[in-house]
């Protein structure tokens, strides 16, 4: 073999050898290199007998609003009318705050909906309000996004509604919606709230132009 040809044959496996390397390097520093953590929602409290529960990323004003509704519903004789009120403000507070949403399949709201409409609900929110939030499972989001800071709830009238063939006694209400920042979202609304097996669950929501 020719001392030229085997200076080639040398140099050709230095060069496999280095990018053999490089190569290696840097899948070790994509394989090595930290991942965002995914955003995880833990339980913090709940309501004994109910299905209500707290989560540790909820808002200062769904905690306090919470923390009512549990004293509400651990007394002898539950006043269904102020139930009605909490459960109205939990539930508006849980839907209009997307801020602190994981994704748009993180819809609010849904455990305060009457059982037999939750899919449908979940379904027409992800669809219309939550079409356009953007995934945050790795927590690094950057979009901005309704949060409440108030409900003020009107004086209650007490009715019926009907579910499913059923006249339910029902209690309705006039909120008024405050926020963080003005995006443009729902303001005012009227909701029913009706009664069913000692549970107080949201049957009827309608925005007020």
């Amino acid at each position: 073999m020719k001392k030229k040809t085997k200076i080639i044959i040398v140099v050709v496996i230095v060069v496999l050898l280095l990018l053999s390397g490089v190569g290696g390097y840097f899948y070790y520093k994509m394989k090595t290199r930290p991942t965002a953590p995914v955003k995880v929602v833990e339980v913090i409290d709940n309501v004994s007998n109910y299905t209500y529960e707290l989560e540790d990323r909820d808002t200062e004003i769904y905690k306090d609003n919470f923390l009512k509704l549990k004293e509400v519903l651990e007394q002898e004789e539950i006043d269904y009318e102020l139930y009605s009120s909490y459960v109205a403000k939990l539930f508006l507070i849980d839907l209009y705050t997307i801020e602190n949403k994981i994704s748009k399949y993180d819809v609010g709201g849904v455990e305060f909906i009457y059982p037999s409409d939750q899919e449908k609900y979940k379904n027409k929110l992800i669809d219309t309000m939550y079409k356009l939030v953007l995934d945050n499972s790795s927590n690094t989001r950057k979009q901005e996004l309704p949060e409440v800071t108030d409900v003020i709830m009107s004086d209650a009238t007490k009715t019926t509604y009907k579910v499913n063939e059923k006249n339910l006694a029902s209690f309705e209400f006039t909120a008024e919606i405050k926020y963080k920042k003005d995006l443009g979202y729902d303001k005012k609304v009227k909701l029913i709230i009706a009664i069913e097996d000692s549970y107080a669950y949201v049957v009827n929501l309608t925005p007020i132009k």
